[in-house]
């Protein structure tokens, strides 16, 4: 059953004869008795009686108007769902800890300006874990670490960033010494600032004296501070923390940009996803895509 018999057919009941529902239709009238047959075919039932070239409704046709009334208007008030300059839906965004603290904030502010129809869930996660969360439906979109190598996946840039070292303010310049006497603070296994970090320290050759994953920055910062480790957490984050933690910053050699990027399913890229990326970036334009 086509929404196109239902149509034919209210208007014609509506305007009482097949040749002015084909006028106010714009059709031949030829096009009217096609679709209502079909329609008395598919149900079973005849619609209208017909008496000296007149239509008559019968009582199964009466019965399928209020039906078909009530089906055509909620087919048009979905058609105009998602039409016109506001948007509607939901959309579904993971990040990391440190992109959702450091750098969301102020562009989650101004999209919920911009789009208060749309339901916004925001969810924090580590690299693999995000991915895991993206690929299998849960996420719309997720910005993390990248870019991104997956056949299913795209990804564009979103932030930059870079890590920096934090130790305690006695030391000034960080050594194999100073390292291999404090405890180096990390996050888990399925962040890639972890495995960044380990391999810095790899490829230093030189082991802390021990290595503790506490999944917080400012207990990180905290820690240090106090003179008890070292840590290496973004750089977006040392204007939040350091007036409330003295520590020391130093840039890591050999390590480059931790860069973060907006990560989408390539073959499941909605409206709401495009937009929420636009404006992130800036460059929003309000025009349907």
């Amino acid at each position: 059953m086509k929404l196109s018999q239902l149509s034919f057919f209210c208007a014609v009941v509506e305007h009482g004869t097949i040749a002015a529902a084909a006028e106010q239709l714009h059709c031949v009238p030829s096009n009217i008795t096609i679709r209502i047959r079909e329609l008395e075919r598919l149900l079973g039932t005849k619609l209208f009686s017909r008496e000296r070239n007149r239509l008559y409704v019968t009582p199964e046709g009466r019965l399928l108007y209020t039906k078909a009334k009530v089906l055509l208007s909620q087919a048009l008030e979905i058609q105009h769902l998602f039409e016109g300059s506001a948007r509607a839906g939901m959309l579904n965004v993971g990040a990391l800890e440190g992109v959702l603290n450091y750098q969301l904030p102020p562009f989650i502010a101004r999209y919920r300006s911009m789009m208060p129809n749309i339901e916004l869930n925001l969810h924090s996660g580590h690299t693999f874990s995000l991915e895991r969360m993206l690929t299998d439906g849960e996420l719309d979109l997720i910005i993390s670490d990248g870019p991104i190598e997956h056949p299913l996946l795209s990804s564009s840039l979103a932030f930059r960033e870079s890590l920096r070292l934090i130790t305690p303010q006695d030391v000034m310049a960080p050594s194999a010494k100073n390292i291999s006497a404090l405890e180096f603070y990390v996050f888990g296994k399925e962040c890639n600032y972890r495995q960044v970090v380990d391999n810095w320290l790899a490829g230093l050759g030189i082991a802390p004296r021990a290595i503790l994953e506490i999944e917080s920055y400012p207990v990180m910062f905290a820690c240090v501070a106090q003179g008890h480790g070292m840590a290496c957490v973004p750089e977006s984050s040392l204007s939040m923390y350091r007036e409330a933690y003295s520590v020391n910053s130093h840039r890591l050699d050999n390590v480059g940009a931790v860069d973060t990027y907006f990560i989408w399913r390539k073959y499941q890229v909605s409206r709401l996803t495009t937009d929420f990326i636009d404006i992130v970036s800036g460059t929003y334009s309000g025009e349907p895509k």
